[in-house]
């Protein structure tokens, strides 16, 4: 697989996820834990929902669900690269995450200055809710159209 990013993007971009993954867990509200129930963790992704909805010019929770199920092969599925990951070490490594998450976004038609930070925040989401409950919440709903 060609990589989106170059290696140095790449090691930032993660160096930027776990900056924003601290920054949530030191957070005087982050008595939550992983896997909680979406209200509870949207209210600590302020940033990130801000980023997506700024960026994709959309609410954060209708891109969720149409970026949850273009990645639900990768994230949800079982032999999904990412989701084998989570079983194994129940975390996702970043530099995997942003680069196999940021390709679903460029799938999506994304690109350009967008592609980094909505990358970031979308792998920052993912990664402090939880594989499961990113799955349950944004892949799994049904377009009723």
């Amino acid at each position: 697989m060609n990589s989106i990013f170059s290696p140095e993007e790449i090691t930032a971009l993660s160096a930027e996820i776990d900056r924003q993954l601290t920054e949530l867990r030191d957070a005087p509200d982050s008595r939550q834990k992983q896997g909680e129930d979406e209200t509870s963790a949207e209210k600590m992704l302020v940033k990130q929902t801000e980023a997506i909805t700024k960026l994709t010019q959309e609410k954060s929770k209708s891109f969720l669900q149409r970026f949850g199920r273009a990645a639900k092969s990768d994230l949800c599925q079982e032999g999904g690269m990412l989701n084998q990951q989570w079983k194994k070490w129940g975390d996702l490594d970043n530099k995997d995450a942003v680069e196999r998450l940021g390709a679903v976004l460029v799938t999506m038609g994304f690109s350009g200055d967008v592609l980094s930070p909505l990358a970031v925040a979308v792998t920052v989401i993912v990664i402090h809710i939880g594989l499961k409950a990113f799955c349950e919440d944004y892949s799994s709903e049904v377009e009723n159209k």
